[in-house]
């Protein structure tokens, strides 16, 4: 028995080093979005505007916000409902933010979302702008976030949360998705 607990704590914290080498590495490859990097990011303290571990100034807009924290300048987090269901894979109250499964530059593709035995591929949308038009305009992008409808009407898969996001935040994600290229 004592074995086993050893083993699940050495899983547990093999998993969470992973995860952080992995966020590490994204932040080290120039792949932040425009802003994240230079703006005092790190440094700032660990506590900024909005209770996200960002500090002010880290961010160039509240669309870049909203894309790596979730959270807007208007009124702290933006709540959704669904996405990623594989049990756990979320860690100590982890929460999505689009860049959890668009990638820091917007382009998507498959990746895992999760740790060791409990991830779940997933093959996310390009959501840059200029990928999404001219299939997509602000009122079908908007029923693609808050619904999780496809632009020809159908549903998108169950993995898309449906984000609680006010017209005004949607319109500053747009503004900063028009700036990936």
């Amino acid at each position: 028995m004592r074995k086993l607990i050893v083993a699940s704590i050495l899983a547990l914290v093999v998993g969470i080093a992973f995860s952080f080498s992995n966020v590490i590495a994204q932040m080290g490859s120039g792949r932040m979005g425009p802003g994240m990097m230079g703006n005092g990011m790190m440094g700032q303290g660990m506590m900024g505007r909005g209770g996200t571990a960002w500090g002010t100034g880290a961010f160039r807009s509240n669309g870049e916000r909203i894309y790596f924290t979730a959270t807007s300048e208007r009124g702290g987090e933006i709540t959704y409902t669904g996405g990623p269901t594989y049990g756990g894979w979320m860690m100590m109250g982890g929460r999505l933010a689009c860049v959890s499964c668009h990638g820091p530059d917007g382009r998507g593709g498959k990746h895992r979302m999760g740790m060791m035995m409990q991830s779940q591929v997933m093959d996310a949308k390009d959501i840059r702008w200029s990928v999404l038009q001219p299939e997509y305009n602000p009122e079908k992008f908007r029923l693609a976030v808050v619904k999780g409808q496809d632009p020809d009407g159908s549903q998108l898969k169950p993995d898309m949360p449906r984000w609680n996001i006010s017209n005004e935040d949607l319109a500053d994600l747009i503004a900063f998705l028009k700036t990936l290229h």
